[in-house]
């Protein structure tokens, strides 16, 4: 569950090019001046009127418009005798606590030896993560192929929780995205840009960038498919959403080969930002019966309050529910909500009697792996318990599918 992003509205590349090293580039030097520049302005508006505006706009373009790929230096691809891949998604809270999150991909039983990791929130260069660049190390110690994609420039430091695990100094690149790790190679990478909240991100968050989709094509000897990962946005409707997935499967329309599709994808049920969203999640949260509750949270594909982000799926091609065991993969922390904070000193400590039962009824399924092309009879997935929650690997539980191919 990500607080935002940014779309400054300049053209994305459909095919993008691979980063030199970032010991090699400057990245993080040109981070650091664009950060400067930007924060010289309190509103989107006011940073669109500058009349250094055009050359900032190209150069923010240039720092994240390029796909990093990696290859480990043993190939350990390996064709599995029974035709099925499994599948892990996890949103990683950045990498802040990264040891933990290595440890889980190489030990846990459950998450070990996956064929293709799907990653929400993983920073480059980031104070709270370490200044690592998360998925590339993350690739090495799992000796799989890796390519990330960065979503936003960050303006400050961190929030929330970041400054538990954050270094004493600012961050290098600044950066913060998405990522797919595979067994075998990518033979291919590519964004689709998608509509996103700019103003509310800039001027709320102070984070400069766009939402994309990271589209990997898979190099599988036998059967060759597209990894897909993508990270919707959280402030806005159920329909802001589905305006987003619509733009990732119009990009995947004319794809033959199997695709997976998975990442955090906010299905909270609520709409919000709209005039009467507070109260309405304030009256689900506070008063709805525990078993109606859950099930909306838990079960957001399906009943009145329904994302129609899987409506698009549906219509797509793309099944989910065998992947899919209905467990919350997120409990919800009122003090990170925007609504909380934009309360009166008063009213917020009059609610604050209530957050931290309502917390305990506010677990939500928000990540999620989808498929098209594979035989989905055959197909299940779970969620790994006891990684996600604070202090611990990360605030989101990851996810796990078996696939299988469908027969020859």
């Amino acid at each position: 569950m990500t607080r935002g992003a940014i779309e400054f509205g300049y053209a994305q590349r459909v095919t993008d090019p691979v980063a030199s090293p970032p010991e090699q580039d400057g990245r993080a030097a040109e981070a650091h001046a664009l950060r400067a520049a930007f924060r010289r302005h309190a509103t989107l508006a006011s940073l669109h009127a500058d009349p250094q505006w055009p050359g900032l706009e190209a150069r923010l373009a240039a720092l994240l418009t390029p796909i990093r790929t990696w290859s480990p230096a043993l190939n350990h691809a390996t064709r599995r005798a029974d035709g099925r891949i499994r599948v892990v998604h996890w949103n990683l809270e950045h990498g802040n606590r990264f040891d933990a999150i290595a440890r889980a991909l190489e030990t846990h039983p459950a998450l070990a030896g996956a064929d293709l990791v799907t990653l929400n929130e993983v920073d480059f260069g980031m104070a709270r993560s370490g200044n690592r660049d998360v998925a590339r190390e993350l690739a090495v110690r799992l000796g799989l192929h890796a390519a990330w994609a960065a979503l936003f420039l960050e303006g400050t430091r961190g929030r929330d929780d970041d400054g538990l695990t954050a270094l004493p100094h600012d961050n290098a690149e600044s950066l913060f995205g998405l990522a797919i790790l595979s067994r075998w190679p990518v033979a291919g990478a590519r964004l689709v840009p998608l509509p996103g909240p700019e103003r509310l991100l800039f001027e709320r968050e102070r984070m400069a960038g766009r939402f994309v989709a990271l589209l990997c094509e898979i190099a599988h000897p036998v059967h060759p498919f597209v990894a897909v990962t993508v990270h919707l946005e959280v402030h806005r409707t159920r329909a802001h959403r589905a305006a987003q997935m619509r733009r990732v499967l119009e990009a995947l329309a004319g794809e033959s080969r199997p695709v997976v599709l998975a990442g955090d994808w906010n299905t909270h049920t609520f709409d919000r930002g709209t005039a009467h969203s507070t109260l309405e999640a304030a009256i689900a949260l506070l008063a709805w019966p525990g078993r109606s509750l859950a099930a909306r949270l838990t079960q957001p594909d399906r009943g009145s309050h329904r994302e129609s982000v899987f409506d698009e799926l549906s219509t797509a091609g793309f099944h989910w529910e065998r992947y899919a065991d209905g467990s919350p993969t997120l409990g919800l922390r009122f003090e990170r909500l925007g609504e909380v904070h934009a309360l009166p000193h008063p009213l917020r400590a009059i609610a604050s009697r209530g957050l931290a039962w309502a917390e305990r009824r506010a677990r939500l399924k928000l990540d999620w792996i989808a498929a098209r092309g594979f035989h989905h009879d055959a197909g299940h997935g779970e969620t790994i318990v006891g990684l996600d929650g604070p202090g611990r690997a990360s605030d989101h539980a990851p996810i796990v599918a078996e696939l299988s191919f469908d027969p020859d």
